[in-house]
């Protein structure tokens, strides 16, 4: 009797442990999917050259997870605080960016020469509107090469525009100087700009380039008050030629297909030892059969 009581104290034990697992997902399912819908809409701002790119990143979370919103039509315009000037629309990609690019020029801004950048997604019938704004000052960066008592010299001015129209100096700002590379960017130096607008980098060597030694040299102000993320970029031909650039020879390291001598030494006295206490046991095993019948007694 005590033992049919523990085998259904047990089997109900188990029954429970399954069946809750199972409970706890259909109300997390529930609750997902009676949770609301939001949207949610985040501008980035870019100034280059006469330039300035908007792009809007258009998500959808509802409950716990949050998604992508592809195919979705979003409305970019920019104020001055009194005008409203509409300035296209864009079409969200499949990681929900809409990426427009616009002139500088004829872009209303106030007496300080601020623009309000604004984006707005309006909706439909399964996803609710959202909006994102950003406020900056266009801004302009350019890069200039020379060579100095054989030194390589990268000179960066950074200017604005005044009231009437003028471009003037941005002093005392920093300007980080990149050069683009496969998936990131390479940061090679950091300016500080002079009361002029201008400073100037040595420009390192050894930096491997395209098959003609061109370089892509960009500088930036990054999350800036007033301006935001301004760029300007130029190209030089200061690299190693990819050509003559000595290929990397395989070895034996980690991360390479290769795997190094020390590892494969150790694999194998691991195995030998392992594979030697398997023939040990064997042999123990037909030692115990031949001792166990020399051992029989006769009657």
């Amino acid at each position: 009797m005590k033992r049919v009581l523990a085998l259904l104290v047990f089997l109900i034990t188990m029954i429970f442990m399954v069946l809750q697992p199972m409970i706890s997902f259909a109300e997390e399912k529930t609750d997902t999917t009676s949770a609301p819908v939001e949207s949610r809409l985040a501008l980035n701002y870019l100034c280059i050259a006469d330039s300035v790119i908007l792009t809007a990143i258009l998500n959808i979370k509802k409950g716990e997870s949050s998604l992508a919103l592809e195919n979705a039509w979003v409305d970019f315009s920019s104020t001055n605080g009194s005008i409203i000037h509409p300035l296209g629309k864009a079409k969200t990609d499949q990681e929900g960016n809409a990426i427009f690019k616009v002139a500088c020029a004829g872009i209303p801004a106030d007496k300080d020469g601020m623009v309000a950048y604004s984006a707005k997604f309006s909706g439909n019938n399964k996803y609710p509107g959202a909006d994102a704004s950003f406020n900056a000052k266009p801004a302009k960066i350019k890069l200039f090469f020379s060579i100095e008592d054989s030194l390589r010299i990268l000179k960066v001015t950074a200017t604005q525009k005044n009231e009437k129209g003028e471009e003037i100096a941005i002093p005392k700002e920093n300007v980080i100087i990149y050069i683009p590379r496969l998936f990131s960017l390479l940061k090679i130096g950091e300016i500080t700009l002079d009361e002029n607008g201008s400073g100037t980098l040595e420009f390192p060597k050894e930096i491997v380039g395209d098959t003609l030694g061109n370089l892509v040299v960009l500088a930036k102000i990054e999350e800036h008050d007033k301006f935001g993320f301004v760029q300007g970029q130029n190209v030089i031909n200061w690299g190693v030629h990819k050509q003559y650039y000595k290929a990397e020879v395989p070895s034996r390291e980690l991360w390479t297909p290769i795997a190094p001598l020390w590892m494969i030494i150790t694999l194998l006295v691991m195995l030998a030892g392992v594979w030697a206490h398997y023939m040990y046991a064997v042999y123990e095993l037909i030692m115990i059969k031949r001792l166990s019948k020399k051992d029989k007694p006769l009657f």
